[in-house]
């Protein structure tokens, strides 16, 4: 990889300087990341109790 391309990247992934948040953008914003979170958490529950029960279900079957 040549400098200017590292340069180049380095360039893009810099934001831009933007104006602080006031309390009311910077609670919404915890919002929504706690929302996203939450429901990643239950869909990863979901997930588990569904592998849970087919295991189960595997289970059933091979000892009948």
């Amino acid at each position: 990889m040549l400098i200017r391309e590292v340069e180049q990247r380095i360039s893009y992934s810099v934001p831009n300087p933007s104006k602080p948040r006031t309390p009311q953008q910077a609670r919404l914003d915890a919002l929504k990341t706690q929302k996203d979170n939450v429901s990643r958490a239950l869909d990863t529950e979901r997930k588990r109790q569904k592998v849970a029960k087919a295991q189960q279900n595997l289970t059933k079957a091979m000892s009948a």
